[in-house]
């Protein structure tokens, strides 16, 4: 129902789809998927944490999510 290539579903954030899924329902919120604030708060809450793209065990799947 999105129209999307199997390649674009996989590299697409949680924000593309979102914004996807509400263009297409005619739902459009217009706000940003996750406010600046909202950010700082979980950032405060669970501290700074390295990358896991550091990690020697790190790899990509799909093109874009990392495990």
């Amino acid at each position: 129902m999105l129209g999307w290539s199997p390649e674009m579903f996989w590299k697409a954030t949680a924000a593309d789809f979102e914004m996807t899924v509400e263009g297409l329902s005619g739902n459009v919120r217009g706000g940003p998927f996750i406010s600046r604030e909202e950010v700082r708060r979980i950032a405060a809450e669970h501290g700074v944490r390295p990358s896991l793209k550091g990690s020697p065990n790190a790899r990509t799947i799909g093109g874009g999510l990392w495990i």
